[in-house]
């Protein structure tokens, strides 16, 4: 909702994710009214019952039904796009396919805003801290003024961006979602089983960062950007603190009253989740240096606050 107290009419396309279904339900639950584009709006209708309406989108062209409510919004967040983390084996071929894929839907999305009579006052898009790639890798804290990676995951995240920028072009506040490892329930469980097996270790070294936020500061900086001007341009969503993969893997371990004893091997990860591997054990030491400035202040600057809240009872 507005600071006059005015429903603002918000359009978040992928909202059944991780990340949608809680900001749907915050922005809704704060009096917004939100409209959901997704390829199937039935399954959405179940997943985010809060929303005001279910719209069936196709990232190459939208509807006149889609166009209208895009043509009447006062926002709009941008977040579809398969994950890279979901269990599968991925080629450097599959992560390019999908970046195509998101570029293109972004582009086709931007198109539409540009032919718009009136733009919304502020277009929020999904990128990741894989902006920062994962070669030349060091201890300093890397913030938003970073260039973009030679890697990879570096240039696949600069040309999501690229696309998304677009909108910016034609006078759209435009937010870049750098986000790192989002913490929820369902991202930790398989780490919190193998814990609870006294399984639980990190992965190759270990030292390695991990850039992670837990999900209530995900959702509330995104509602922060959709009402403070003062976050424009590239955001990182990660926590204040960012930790080396073994000081996550023992503070996961504390949280559950488990010993972190046993680390996995980089090479057999490989095996089963292909190139992402070089993201869990090269990350960078990433700082939200932008949201703090801006004021935003964090519920969980603290994993192990921040761990114990997801995994408690669990």
């Amino acid at each position: 909702m507005t600071g006059g107290g005015v429903p603002r009419r918000v359009v978040v396309v992928g909202g059944t994710g991780q990340i949608g279904r809680p900001l749907c339900a915050a922005l809704a639950g704060a009096g917004d009214a939100v409209t959901v584009f997704s390829r199937d709006p039935a399954r959405a209708a179940a997943l985010v019952p809060a929303a005001a309406h279910w719209l069936a989108w196709s990232p190459r062209g939208l509807s006149a039904e889609c166009a209208g409510h895009l043509a009447a919004a006062d926002a709009v967040v941008y977040l579809a796009g398969a994950p890279l983390f979901d269990g599968r084996r991925h080629s450097r071929d599959d992560v390019a396919a999908e970046t195509r894929d998101r570029s293109a839907a972004l582009g086709c999305l931007v198109t539409e805003l540009k032919s718009l009579g009136r733009g919304p006052g502020v277009f929020v898009a999904a990128s990741s801290v894989g902006y920062y790639g994962y070669a030349r890798g060091g201890d300093a804290p890397v913030d938003e003024t970073a260039p973009a990676g030679a890697d990879w995951w570096g240039e696949d995240s600069a040309m999501i961006e690229r696309a998304a920028l677009g909108a910016a072009g034609h006078g759209v506040r435009t937010v870049l979602l750098r986000t790192g490892y989002v913490l929820t329930a369902d991202s930790l469980a398989s780490q919190v089983a193998r814990f609870r097996r006294h399984a639980g270790g990190w992965i190759g070294t270990g030292r390695g960062w991990t850039p992670w936020i837990h999900i209530a500061d995900e959702v509330e900086i995104i509602a922060y950007a959709l009402d403070h001007a003062a976050v424009d341009g590239p955001v990182n969503l990660t926590a204040p603190e960012p930790v080396r993969g073994r000081e996550f893997a023992r503070a996961l371990g504390a949280a559950l009253g488990r010993r972190a004893w046993l680390p996995v091997p980089a090479p057999f990860v490989r095996m089963g989740l292909g190139v992402v591997t070089d993201i869990l054990v090269r990350g960078k030491r990433v700082v939200p240096a932008a949201v703090t400035a801006a004021g935003y202040r964090f519920r969980f600057p603290v994993l192990g606050e921040a761990l114990r809240d997801l995994t408690a009872g669990g």
